[in-house]
């Protein structure tokens, strides 16, 4: 991405100040993280020229990829611990999840949405002027087939980044 489309273009200055904060770990900080919060579409929602929301989203997808860009055996790990936390018994694996096991494949769906909803929390406490944005209630709005084309994006991109 070049400075000039960084420059005339607020979603994709706040993308990649987002993705700077994803690579560096530092989301659950990303309040006091420097940045120009006037070319900031999470500190400043309507600059971005659309609904805040879908903003939101694909501010934390992209995110999402920087930090888990394909499926691999850290990904699986952590599928599990949150299979362990909802108290399922039975591990998931790379194969599993590669071959498409329908309960894997669910628990992979699970974890990229809690990704998403995790994600649109640190958001909301981003800046003052941050609002707070629920994948449950957007859904009821009718932003569901977003937020699944999204989550598909998402396992797309990992599982491509897994076989090449």
């Amino acid at each position: 991405m070049s400075r000039s489309t960084d420059r005339s273009d607020p979603l994709a200055y706040t993308i990649s100040h987002f993705k700077k904060i994803a690579r560096q770990n530092l989301f659950a900080e990303n309040r006091g993280i420097a940045h120009d919060q006037g070319r900031c579409a999470i500190c400043s929602h309507d600059i971005a020229g659309r609904d805040a929301f879908p903003v939101y989203l694909e501010v934390i997808v992209e995110s999402v990829l920087v930090r888990r860009p394909r499926l691999d055996e850290a990904l699986v790990a952590e599928i599990n611990r949150d299979r362990a936390i909802a108290g399922l018994k039975t591990n998931v694996t790379l194969r599993q999840l590669i071959l498409g096991d329908p309960d894997a494949l669910d628990s992979w769906v699970a974890w990229v949405r809690d990704a998403l909803a995790a994600g649109l929390g640190l958001l909301s406490i981003h800046s003052p002027t941050s609002l707070d944005f629920d994948l449950d209630e957007q859904a009821e709005k009718g932003h569901g087939p977003l937020i699944e084309s999204r989550v598909r994006h998402i396992i797309d991109h990992q599982k491509a980044k897994n076989s090449g």
